[in-house]
């Protein structure tokens, strides 16, 4: 992370030292990537590949407004209902009122973006915590994709909408490429931007922004509301993928969204992270998953050692900041 992105001024010993930490994810994920290449003849292969970063791409929309809120200090523990809620919002748009699948996503996200603005307006405005008001979004979005999918039971979503994440540029996914422009571009509005760097700074120290004239809680309303709205897109994408709203859809995706942002390099204590760290995070979980599945591990094994991972992150992640206490 850069001096600016941070807004702390180094010394002349820190400059020097190199920061393997800010690099590990990087390291993880080519060795990882070297050793899969090595040991599996088929993984090399060019719809294999391609596979697995079109599942990073559509999470990695997902990531974006947790990056954000993490840096922040927050947790959004909904992404996975807001991103199932895509799905649902799909089915209803697309099969009830015969909308095509773009209108539809942006009406979806629309909706989604009214609940994170309200879910961040009660967390700023009566200063309750964001991981308790957002595993009760959870719960309530969830109750409602149950109950809406339950009545689709059985209907695909029309072939124009299906067909919508299967247009390609070069042989490549549309998503993809979408993707890693989006990454790179909110990399540099991180590091570049004043108003994205006051995410950092709200990060270090909450009491501090309001000297700084930051407006803190309005910038966690507006995260709050990105962060349901990209998970209703990615969600959407993943529907149209699978052909059908599907209540599994985004099952478990807080997990993953947690883990790939803290082996990225993001801090649970805010302060810290970084966009193409979190999509590298991403890209580190399904080429580690794919992997396994290669090596035919068991579903549940692979829970397990996903849950050490982020165990392990966050156990490093607490001594690295207890250190600089």
């Amino acid at each position: 992370m850069s001096t600016e992105a941070t807004g702390r001024r180094l010394n002349e010993q820190e400059k020097r030292k190199f920061d393997f930490g800010s690099w590990t994810i990087i390291y993880l994920t080519a060795a990882l990537f070297l050793f899969l290449s090595a040991t599996r003849s088929t993984f090399l292969g060019f719809n294999n590949i391609h596979s697995i970063f079109f599942d990073v791409s559509v999470d990695f929309f997902a990531i974006i407004g947790f990056t954000f809120l993490i840096i922040m200090g927050e947790l959004d523990m909904s992404v996975g209902s807001m991103f199932c809620f895509g799905g649902t919002m799909m089915g209803i748009f697309c099969n009830t009122y015969k909308l095509q699948a773009a209108p539809a996503i942006l009406l979806a996200m629309v909706i989604a973006g009214v609940i994170g603005l309200v879910s961040g307006f009660l967390i700023t405005r009566f200063r309750l915590n964001s991981m308790m008001v957002t595993i009760g979004v959870m719960l309530a979005v969830k109750g409602y994709n149950w109950m809406m999918i339950t009545k689709m039971t059985g209907r695909q979503l029309p072939r124009d909408s299906r067909n919508f994440v299967m247009n390609k540029i070069g042989g490549i996914s549309w998503v993809i490429i979408l993707m890693l422009i989006t990454a790179v571009i909110l990399e540099f509005l991180l590091i570049k931007s004043r108003y994205f760097k006051q995410m950092y700074y709200v990060g270090h120290n909450m009491d501090t922004t309001v000297l700084y004239g930051i407006k803190a809680d309005r910038l966690k309303m507006v995260c709050f509301m990105v962060s349901a709205m990209m998970s209703t897109f990615g969600g959407a994408l993943m529907t149209c993928r699978v052909k059908a709203p599907n209540v599994t859809v985004g099952s478990d995706l807080e997990v993953t969204m947690i883990t790939a942002a803290v082996i990225g390099g993001a801090s649970i204590f805010g302060g810290k992270g970084s966009m193409i760290k979190s999509m590298l995070g991403l890209a580190f979980i399904y080429i580690l998953r794919n992997g396994m599945t290669a090596y035919r591990i068991d579903s549940y094994v692979q829970q397990i050692v996903l849950g050490i991972i982020l165990i392990l992150a966050i156990i490093i992640d607490i001594r690295i900041s207890a250190k600089k206490v």
